[in-house]
């Protein structure tokens, strides 16, 4: 059975939707599920999209574990418990597969085919991947860590699907534990150009917390990366628990000295981060001035507070579009500041 990636899904909506203009008894697709399918694709795996009995659309997406399931069972739930009815609620999409009124696990399938490992890096499961030649670009997603908890199966942020709407494959750096995180940066680097060998034009790298930090020392290795988005980079441990706060601050000045001007750097911190030890984005802000690096730096942005506020939908909605348009273009636009 041939598996139909999400780009088509959207023509199936068009569709549908002038379909539902000539027919209004047939409300199974409308203007509103158009305008939700939008924002549906600008976020991250894992997600499902669902069309209720009346028309309307419900979705979920950011939920972690090891497949689409959680956040199917809560996209359909959503939508039951808004229509008072079941069934009568219809699965159209799984991360980025049409489904369509079938049972999603006959669709899609767990890895993407010839999608292989890059290095260390594997791809996103669940995720159809166009493939060195016809994506534009790698986007590599490294995560963060909790303590006592394996972290390889959480969700990337939501605002990752930015990137993936634009057509960049998604891989992910996955560790499951902090061991040894300066021969991480070094192998991360290498995946990267070994990505580049295999002809992606463009690598971006994406993490959260020590994901962040990883993602901006393999920069400082040479890793031809076209850009580097790091929210609350953090990797030794929270600031109550450290024995030397110096040593944290010098190790980070250390990381953004050794970057090199071409690829576009986006910091983000936050206030009331317990894994903060302050001062950091002052430091990048002087050592990029001196270095000439093309930066933007989010320095506790009003309404968003702690170590995991990246990870919100709020903060994806509002940051999004402006982390994207820099990476992508130079285009350093409102809300992310102009250094």
């Amino acid at each position: 059975m041939k598996i139909t990636i999400v780009a088509v899904a959207t023509l199936i909506l068009a569709a549908s939707i002038a379909t539902a203009g000539a027919q209004p008894a047939d409300p199974s697709f409308n203007a509103d599920a158009a305008r939700s399918f939008t924002d549906f694709q600008n976020a991250g795996p894992h997600r499902a999209f669902v069309i209720g009995p009346d028309g309307k659309p419900n979705w979920w997406a950011g939920a972690s574990g090891p497949d689409p399931g959680a956040a199917v069972t809560s996209a359909l739930k959503r939508c039951e418990d808004r229509v008072k009815q079941a069934p009568g609620c219809t699965l159209h999409v799984v991360n980025n597969y049409t489904v369509t009124g079938k049972n999603w696990r006959d669709l899609v399938p767990a890895r993407a085919p010839d999608a292989p490992d890059i290095g260390r890096l594997r791809p996103e499961p669940y995720w159809s991947m166009r493939g060195p030649q016809l994506a534009t670009g790698l986007v590599v997603w490294s995560h963060g860590y909790m303590a006592g908890k394996n972290s390889t199966e959480s969700a990337p942020q939501s605002w990752i699907g930015r990137f993936t709407r634009l057509g960049y494959d998604l891989y992910r750096f996955d560790r499951e534990w902090i061991t040894d995180w300066a021969s991480d940066a070094t192998t991360l680097a290498d995946a990267v150009r070994k990505a580049r060998t295999m002809g992606y034009r463009r690598v971006v790298l994406a993490g959260q917390s020590a994901g962040a930090w990883v993602s901006l020392a393999a920069m400082q290795r040479g890793a031809p990366v076209a850009g580097v988005i790091s929210i609350a980079a953090a990797h030794h441990g929270e600031v109550i628990k450290m024995r030397d706060q110096t040593r944290a601050r010098s190790d980070w000045q250390h990381v953004i000295e050794g970057l090199k001007p071409g690829a576009k750097v986006v910091l983000v911190n936050f206030t009331d981060d317990s894994y903060d030890v302050g001062g950091r984005m002052g430091d990048a802000r002087s050592i990029f001035a001196k270095s000439g690096i093309d930066a933007v730096i989010i320095d506790s942005p009003a309404g968003f507070t702690g170590h995991g506020a990246g990870s919100t939908s709020a903060f994806a909605r509002k940051f999004g579009p402006c982390m994207q348009s820099f990476i992508e273009t130079g285009s350093k636009q409102a809300p992310c500041p102009a250094q």
